[in-house]
């Protein structure tokens, strides 16, 4: 009697052993992990319970380990790129320079010959070469294996801009065609512009003329000039004057003689100015002239002319 009862005690734990690998594999398979496993009734459950969570650990640590072997070979593979002649900068080209000089452009980058290609930092050197106030924009290429091409976009001066401070005195800058104050003019720099005279200083901010100010509208007459008409082209007009009470006075280059603007309709007038002229040549009164006043009597269809003989 005692003999079967161990038997069939061993026979229960061999079924409930049985059941909970039966249970374990379906929640494996569905994904799920037992909340509270099954007691260990012997040796091979136990063991089978172990088993799973083991491969897990190995499997997540697969991951990281390729990961930092592939850190690993890539920092050796930089480390020996660094080290190689062969990416060693020996060819320095610039395109695009006008005003600045070759030297002056890689000195404010930095570059130089024997710097190393695969680490050069072009960002840097774009930004550093921008901080020229002739830069208006500039990009940075690598020639592989071993150059570097600059290739620079600078501002192109349209006018001069004479500024009256209020303190007394003045500065006279470059400006481009889109009214971007560029620099000031250096000792010995090139004049051969026409001149914006008598700008204020709530003519300029933020480094350009303010659109709508005096400034900015003085600058339209000689984009007017620079449509390329030949009685009246841009190398023909000295001196747009902004006066007192922000009219503009034109005066041309070969005539000394005074063309007064006014504030308004400086389209318009410019236009009559162009067939005036015209009658001035072909009559040969040019030279008799001594002013020209449109829109004479507050009349945009209106103009005085005075000469000499009228005196």
């Amino acid at each position: 009697m005692n003999y079967q009862r161990k038997r069939s005690a061993f026979g229960r734990h061999r079924r409930t052993g049985a059941w909970q690998s039966i249970c374990g594999g379906l929640l494996r398979l569905l994904g799920r992990r037992q909340a509270r496993p099954y007691p260990a009734t012997s040796l091979y459950s136990a063991e089978h319970q172990r088993l799973p969570n083991r491969r897990f650990s190995l499997a997540g640590l697969r991951m990281p380990c390729m990961l930092l072997g592939l850190a690993l070979l890539g920092g050796w593979t930089l480390h020996q790129l660094c080290h190689w002649n062969i990416f060693r900068v020996t060819e320095l080209r610039l395109e695009g320079a006008h005003t600045l000089s070759e030297g002056q452009v890689l000195g404010l980058g930095g570059l130089e010959q024997g710097l190393n290609l695969v680490t050069l930092n072009t960002r840097r050197i774009e930004r550093q070469i921008a901080t020229h106030p002739w830069v208006a924009g500039v990009q940075v290429k690598r020639q592989w294996p071993s150059g570097v091409l600059v290739e620079l976009h600078e501002y192109v001066p349209f006018a001069l801009l004479n500024q009256v401070h209020p303190g007394g005195g003045s500065q006279l800058s470059y400006i481009d065609y889109d009214g971007h104050v560029i620099a000031e003019v250096p000792e010995g720099g090139g004049l051969d512009y026409p001149v914006i005279n008598g700008a204020g200083p709530d003519d300029i901010a933020d480094g350009r003329l303010v659109t709508g100010g005096a400034a900015e509208r003085a600058l339209q007459i000689l984009h007017l000039a620079a449509r390329g008409n030949a009685l009246l082209p841009l190398q023909s007009v000295s001196e747009v004057y902004i006066g007192t009470k922000k009219d503009f006075t034109l005066y041309l280059a070969e005539h000394p003689f005074p063309i007064h603007f006014g504030r308004d309709h400086l389209e318009h007038k410019f236009n009559e100015l162009l067939h005036v002229l015209k009658q001035l040549y072909d009559s040969g009164d040019i030279g008799r002239t001594t002013v020209l006043e449109m829109g004479y009597g507050d009349d945009v269809n209106k103009m005085l002319c005075r000469s000499a003989q009228s005196k």
